[in-house]
């Protein structure tokens, strides 16, 4: 599972500047966000047998290479 979390860090001086004391409120939330999604994630595969969990991994691998092969095509058909 991807649990890295990203902040986009605001342009100064664009068409809409967020004081520093919000931006920082606004990435304080976004990690305990992040943080709490994990953590259900993983009490709920707490709850499944290993059958289930295997069926899991073969979907997100599954999503992945499909994920992938689309970007492939999508890059290809720009190329043309």
């Amino acid at each position: 599972m991807n649990t890295a979390l990203t902040v986009t860090p605001v342009v100064q001086g664009g068409p809409a500047t967020v004081a520093p004391h919000v931006r920082r409120f606004h990435e304080r939330i976004a990690r305990r966000m992040g943080a709490a999604l994990v953590a259900w994630s993983r009490r709920a595969d707490r709850g499944r047998t290993r059958e289930e969990l295997a069926e899991l991994h073969q979907r997100r691998l599954e999503a992945s290479r499909l994920r992938d092969e689309t970007r492939t095509v999508a890059m290809m058909s720009h190329v043309f």
